[in-house]
């Protein structure tokens, strides 16, 4: 899938001023530092990427930070759907990046001498890749202490880590604060919702679905499916009649990036299965709160269902869930190197499910024929057009 032609000639122009940037400035003389003994009032943290997922994971890095430095000042830089999100956690200021072109041509200049202005002591690209945006606006934020990972893009930094030895998205910020010999724990990705946030998820979900006591299981519909992560619509439709005719309630999601999936879905479930496409991050995530269980091909929403305390299923049709997955503690993943079935997805559903007190449904047996043979074997080329 082709990307947008603005979009592709904003990327040449950032890798064209990065060019530039290497070529006018020195490398930066690595700094000898013990954190525990440098004077750090004001911290900057950086998420210069834009996606929904790598904003949520990004919120360990400003728990870990404020325990560490409980009377800085925190300021964060990332997209406006981070800002959204971010409300209620204890950070000062976000600055705002954009890739809307022509806007992100000069914006970032005008960022660099606000960020400039401030005077931190501390600016950390909390990405744990080697980004060339993190790297140029932690390099340039004129902060006396410049982090991030060693690599061709660390120029401008002063305080150079090695690579982590886990790369799983999960585990890498509290290695990355350790290795900055910070106090570190486990930590996962969380967003604080109010009261009343919640409790208007709870009743959008609970008007739509169908009456009745069984377990509620939201079901996110979409994926990129320019890197082969969408699992099929034909799948989702036999997953979404298997798991009715067991007594679980369901609610189905539609992202932005499947709009145009909406018309399709609503066509061919039944009546008493709502299918919403709310844009709002955080009425999504109240909404995502109330189901008692939540599927979803990888991506940003099986993140977001981990940041609200609600177990994910999460069905991965590439090999990248070692990378992006979350551990068994906050979800379930579905991987198989053929492709994933629906009766594979719809098992550890109902597994998932008989953990819940007062879970309302029947007991099912993968082998009486009950489930459609082709709920037993990967979904057949023909079968993926609606997607």
């Amino acid at each position: 899938m082709k990307l947008p032609f603005h979009y592709r000639l904003n990327k040449k122009i950032n890798r064209l001023a990065m060019w530039v940037l290497s070529l006018v400035t020195v490398r930066s003389a690595d700094a000898q530092v013990d954190l525990h003994q440098e004077p750090i009032g004001k911290i900057l943290l950086v998420r210069a990427t834009f996606r929904l997922g790598d904003s949520i994971l990004a919120t360990p890095a400003i728990s870990l930070f404020r325990r560490n430095f409980p009377h800085a000042r925190i300021d964060f830089v990332g997209p406006s759907v981070a800002k959204i999100l971010f409300q209620n956690l204890p950070i000062d200021h976000h600055y705002q990046i954009t890739r809307r072109f022509p806007d992100a041509s000069w914006a970032y200049l005008c960022l660099i001498k606000q960020l400039r202005s401030v005077g931190y002591d501390l600016a950390v690209d909390v990405s744990c890749s080697k980004t060339a945006m993190g790297s140029f606006i932690v390099g340039f934020s004129g902060a006396r202490l410049r982090v991030g990972l060693r690599g061709r893009r660390d120029r401008w930094l002063n305080i150079r880590l090695p690579r982590l030895p886990d790369r799983n998205k999960y585990r890498t910020l509290p290695a990355l604060v350790a290795a900055l010999g910070l106090q570190s724990h486990e930590v996962f990705p969380s967003l604080a919702l109010s009261p009343e946030e919640k409790s208007e998820g709870r009743r959008s979900i609970e008007a739509a679905v169908r009456q009745g006591d069984g377990p509620i299981v939201g079901v996110f519909v979409g994926g990129r499916i320019r890197l082969g992560r969408r699992w099929p619509a034909q799948c989702f439709l036999q997953l979404v009649a298997a798991l009715q005719a067991q007594g679980a309630r369901i609610a189905v999601f539609v992202g932005p990036e499947e709009k145009n999936l909406l018309g399709f879905f609503r066509r061919s479930l039944e009546r008493d299965v709502p299918v919403f496409y709310e844009p709002s991050p955080r009425i999504f995530a109240a909404m995502v709160s109330r189901c008692d269980l939540f599927v979803t091909s990888a991506g940003g929403p099986m993140h977001l269902a981990c940041a609200v305390g609600v177990r994910p299923v999460i069905i991965f049709q590439m090999g990248e869930y070692r990378h992006w997955g979350p551990p068994p503690s906050l979800g379930r993943i579905v991987h198989q190197a053929g492709g994933v079935t629906v009766g594979e997805v719809l098992k550890v559903c109902l597994e998932e499910l008989s953990d819940i007190p007062g879970a309302s449904r029947r007991g099912l047996s993968l082998e009486d024929g009950s489930l459609p043979l082709a709920a037993r074997q990967p979904l057949q080329e023909d079968a993926k057009k609606p997607t």
